[in-house]
């Protein structure tokens, strides 16, 4: 990869890269693209710590107190409704990224950011005279509505799927920093597909392939939420010879899979034990790692184009067998 073109077009300016969690995939374009001259910027509790914020090369951490009011946060609403996680999330994002617009290196004529910071840092004034690369960890808020809107159409009533929506000011501030980025880089294709003239679409990452026992029965990653679209996967596999195997919490209600056999597994690490496919019917998955952990173990995945995959890489729901 060409250093120089790692990330958009040739940047001749000192380049500030403001990032969050890290990701294998721009963890690698990082460690490819920047230069000695450059700045990279994350939070973290006084370093590199926990260690999804331990970025390839020298990094400045910053934030640390709002880093630990961050995760606290989160821990403190984890099992809250999805709407106070969100509000939880978009409050603290704010707050960390103001304090790391104070550090950005008033040399930097470029920005590579998480889209964690993206309004945050336009509303701090960081953004004004520079030019900016983002960094996508989920999809638009505006398309996040979109698309759960279409799923509350199509499944019914649902004490779940309309549980978050932003703010409007916040979506359309949002969508108008998007459109004027230089690049959206992503190995997400269902993203990358929203942006067709500026998205630079990485290639996920592959982990290694972990053994498993072997075994033909379909699972369900779960949790049971409309928005992962438990209603197409009960009626797909309601001619099922074994049971459906289902991850992950019942938030739609312990009687939800009422009429199907299933069988209640939880993640760990021969998670993957006795299961030749995965339906993943969900209506958006920001990052498919247990996708990916399935694809790495030969498992078959019948997933939406929403699941952000190469779409050589699974089936469509519609190819899922009627009985198996």
């Amino acid at each position: 990869m060409n250093r120089r073109h790692a990330v958009g077009e040739p940047v001749a300016a000192r380049i500030s890269y403001v990032l969050d969690d890290v990701w294998p995939e721009y963890a690698s374009l990082v460690a490819a693209a920047r230069r000695q001259e450059d700045q990279l910027l994350a939070p973290g509790l006084f370093g590199a710590r926990p260690g999804r914020y331990c970025w390839p090369g020298p990094a400045e951490h910053r934030a640390s107190f709002a880093t630990v009011r961050r995760h606290l946060a989160m821990r403190r609403v984890a099992k809250a409704p999805g709407g106070v996680r969100q509000r939880t999330y978009l409050e603290h994002d704010r707050l960390l990224a103001r304090v790391l617009a104070r550090r950005i290196d008033y040399r930097a004529g470029h920005l590579v950011v998480a889209q964690a910071w993206l309004p945050w840092l336009d509303e701090a004034g960081a953004l004004g005279g520079r030019s900016f690369d983002v960094m996508m960890s989920r999809y638009p808020l505006a398309e996040i509505h979109r698309r759960l809107d279409a799923a509350a159409a199509e499944a019914g009533e649902s004490a779940t799927i309309a549980d978050f929506r932003a703010d409007s000011e916040l979506v359309a501030r949002e969508a108008e920093l998007l459109a004027r980025a230089r690049r959206i880089v992503t190995p997400h294709h269902g993203i990358a597909a929203l942006f067709p003239a500026q998205a630079m679409r990485l290639v996920w990452h592959r982990p290694p392939a972990a053994p498993r026992a072997p075994g033909g029965r379909v699972a369900f990653l779960g949790p049971t939420i409309a928005r992962q679209r438990p209603d197409l996967a009960r009626r797909l596999a309601g001619a099922l010879a074994a049971p459906l195997i289902v991850f992950g919490a019942m938030l739609e209600g312990a009687d939800y899979w009422d009429g199907v056999a299933v069988e209640r597994r939880e993640f760990g690490p021969n998670w993957l034990d006795g299961i030749g496919a995965i339906l993943h019917p969900a209506s958006l998955t920001n990052q498919p790692r247990r996708l990916l952990a399935a694809l790495a173990a030969g498992v078959e995945v019948y997933a939406t184009p929403e699941c952000g995959l190469d779409p050589a890489d699974y089936r469509p729901l519609e190819d899922f067998p009627a009985s198996l």
